[in-house]
């Protein structure tokens, strides 16, 4: 009778840590500004981190594939940027 192996990622797998639960912020309206500002549980504002910016990788370049070795004309696009 043979012992069946047990898959390599098996025996490394753990448990997930136990999750922390923050306190809920709150967001107020600052007066001058007309913005939402979050406010947290100790009463402090709760900084913000900055945006997220979308990546390059749709930006396509001008391939020469045509016969002349000229670049081929088309499709050719800027990625989006914030």
């Amino acid at each position: 009778m043979s012992v069946a192996a047990v898959p390599w990622g098996l025996t490394r797998m753990r448990h997930y840590p136990e999750a922390v639960v923050l306190p809920a912020a709150k967001v107020v309206l600052d007066p001058e500004t007309q913005a939402g500002r979050w406010i947290g549980s100790d009463g402090l504002v709760v900084p913000l981190t900055g945006k997220h910016k979308r990546s390059e990788t749709n930006k396509e370049t001008k391939a020469k594939t045509s016969l002349d070795g000229n670049p081929d004309q088309g499709s050719d696009q800027e990625g989006d940027t914030d």
